[in-house]
């Protein structure tokens, strides 16, 4: 009997390993693009920031690059940068002056890129911000912000993805979203930019549904705070020092650490050529918030799946444990700032009791 068992459990061992190597051999990122060298990425607000940093890294890497921003003389800065830094050739560069809230003028600069080179790459990274309580924003930084963030990322798409359909089969291409640690984790603060970037997570989850049948990867990265022109806009734009303390909290905000925007420019391109369908950038912390945020979609590979299913469960206690903190540190700064102290009882001023008589006494009539 004890010879049966031990078969039993051997088989059981083989069958295990068996499933567990096959399923770690076709369960795995799909990558669509696995070389930039030669490749023709676009970018939107491409002229500063992470934009400019991912182009700059792209042309590192042997690719083309067509920049879309609004500002005709940053983009021709931007150009003059990347030319100076990589001492590449400036065929290799293609700018494009376009607002991507107006769908004409976003329209007519994608379609001229395609016509100037085939875009492998597309990377939807233009967005603005700014913070403050919601009921405290106007309503045209609302619409900016929301009109450029999504607006903006659909309607590259909307004219974009027709394009690339086209030649998917023959031309495996790619596509990535840059999103935040906002799209991630609420910022303090930053109601409406927080609102946009957990909408463009949403836009990068359902385009992986609907272009599953063809031949193009889908990415979504989440850069957290990286030293940029945005985030000193964003400091900036926060006017009220009671709010900029609460947020630096609950946040675990630190100017000094903030990310290098050429390093998490590496990291959104190797998103692409590795096929994951989403990275975060800030460390620990930010892969921490990924697997917590990931949702129903599965995992790139068997083994970030086995790796979600373990670290689900601690990672959920510890998530319990940092939102606490927060709440803590919101409801205490808000009883400081709006519960008033009430005044010492010695302080009222007690009137002789007399005088609390509306008529004198019959008494003092005689």
């Amino acid at each position: 009997m004890a010879d049966i068992w031990q078969v039993i459990g051997v088989l059981s061992t083989v069958v295990a390993i068996t499933v567990i190597s096959f399923l770690l051999s076709i369960w795995k990122p799909s990558t669509h693009v696995q070389s930039l060298q030669n490749k023709h990425v676009l970018i939107t607000g491409g002229s500063s920031g992470i934009g400019l940093e991912i182009a700059k890294e792209a042309i590192a890497q042997g690719s083309y690059v067509t920049l879309i921003a609004r500002n005709i003389s940053k983009l021709k800065e931007a150009a003059h940068q990347i030319l100076q830094e990589l001492q590449c050739d400036k065929n290799r560069i293609n700018i494009k002056v376009a607002d991507v809230t107006d769908y004409e003028a976003i329209s007519a600069a994608i379609k001229e890129s395609f016509q100037w080179m085939p875009v492998d790459v597309l990377i939807c990274n233009a967005g603005v911000g700014s913070a403050g309580y919601l009921e405290n924003m106007s309503v045209e930084w609302i619409d900016s912000i929301v009109g450029t963030n999504i607006r903006g990322t659909l309607y590259t798409l909307k004219v974009a993805l027709p394009i690339m359909k086209e030649r998917s089969f023959k031309h495996p291409s790619a596509l990535l979203l840059v999103g935040s640690i906002a799209s991630m984790y609420p910022l303090y603060g930053g109601g409406v930019y927080t609102a946009t970037k957990y909408a463009i997570k949403g836009i990068a989850e359902n385009l992986r549904l609907e272009l599953f049948p063809y031949n193009i990867g889908v990415s979504f990265a989440c850069p957290g705070f990286v030293e940029t022109p945005l985030l000193s806009e964003m400091e900036d734009s926060v006017t009220d020092p009671g709010l900029a303390e609460v947020a630096q909290r609950v946040t675990f905000y630190d100017r000094s650490k903030a990310e290098n925007p050429r390093d998490v420019a590496r990291v959104i391109l190797g998103a692409v050529t590795r096929g994951k369908s989403c990275v975060a950038t800030s460390g620990q912390g930010g892969k921490m918030l990924s697997l917590l945020t990931a949702g129903i979609l599965p995992a790139d590979s068997f083994a970030d799946a086995v790796i979600d299913i373990i670290a689900l469960v601690p990672l959920r206690i510890l998530g319990y444990i940092m939102i606490g903190y927060v709440y803590a540190v919101i409801w205490i700064n808000h009883r400081t700032r709006t519960i008033p102290v009430k005044p010492a009882v010695e302080t009222i001023p007690v009137k002789p009791a007399a005088e609390t008589f509306l008529f004198k006494p019959a008494a003092d009539k005689l």
